[in-house]
């Protein structure tokens, strides 16, 4: 799966490219001419846009080289748009990236949906059914500030806000968690002074779980007895939930994969 055509997270997405663009001042041609092959302008407008994404690692990697960067945390904002992002476990990152909805919220965020639930508890009547964003959707636009934190540098200003929901069949409106980005400009004392606001996006909800990238190395089931090729092989195809499990136990195997594979000389 891919993050998919004109949802909230394409847009995003979208969002993000162009304010990239825009702040290193270049337009939607420089960027078509940067790939190999050449892209049309009109791709590069419709994946700002949010109607036309990148598909693919390798398309993504293309946009961070043409707009000059770091490729991996670009990768790492896509697949969060996906619902996939990197948890940290005691001190490690899992193996592969986990679905948004099981990442653990940290305090500020506790405090976030706190405020958020106080705020729609003042604003609900028996007319007016106010509610706040789920806890998991604080987490996940905690995570998605962080990666773009990493992704645009000191020179940008990364901030969240959070809007009540109200349910109402004609004049209802979803509970969000709003990411905004600004741009700095050099202050009076030296310092970023953050006033244009390049991007503003919700933060989006992934429905579906996408599947995981396949890993750049695949064991080589040759040279390994076919019991221990089978179990490797199954491992590697769960789901990012049920791999986090096992990680250490996939680890183990592809260190010890010579050991087990030994093929003992028959008996004379």
């Amino acid at each position: 799966m891919q993050v998919k055509s004109g949802s909230g997270s394409a847009v995003a997405f979208g969002r993000v490219l162009q304010a990239v663009r825009k702040r290193s001042a270049k337009n939607q041609a420089d960027v078509a001419n940067s790939f190999d092959p050449k892209l049309s302008v009109a791709a590069v407008s419709m994946a700002e846009s949010g109607n036309r994404p990148p598909k693919s690692e390798v398309m993504v990697r293309g946009y961070a080289v043409a707009l000059e960067v770091d490729e991996d945390a670009l990768l790492e904002f896509w697949w969060a748009m996906q619902g996939m992002i990197a948890i940290d476990w005691w001190g490690e990152k899992l193996p592969v990236p986990q679905w948004w909805r099981e990442s653990a919220a940290s305090p500020q965020a506790e405090i976030e949906y706190q405020r958020a639930v106080a705020a729609a508890a003042t604003e609900w009547t028996p007319n007016a059914d106010w509610y706040a964003p789920p806890l998991e959707l604080f987490a996940f636009a905690e995570a998605i500030c962080a990666i773009l934190v990493r992704l645009l540098g000191a020179s940008w200003k990364v901030g969240r806000e959070r809007e009540i929901g109200l349910r109402d069949p004609v004049d209802g409106r979803p509970a969000e968690v709003i990411i905004e980005l600004r741009a700095g400009a050099p202050g009076e004392d030296g310092a970023n002074a953050y006033h244009e606001v390049m991007a503003r996006f919700a933060c989006p909800e992934p429905v579906a779980r996408p599947v995981p990238p396949e890993p750049t190395e695949r064991p080589n089931t040759d040279i390994m007895s076919p019991d221990v090729a089978w179990i490797l092989l199954s491992v590697e195809a769960m789901s990012a939930r049920e791999r986090a499990a096992v990680a250490g136990f996939i680890r183990g195997l592809r260190e010890g994969a010579s050991i087990f594979s030994e093929v003992s000389p028959p008996p004379a």
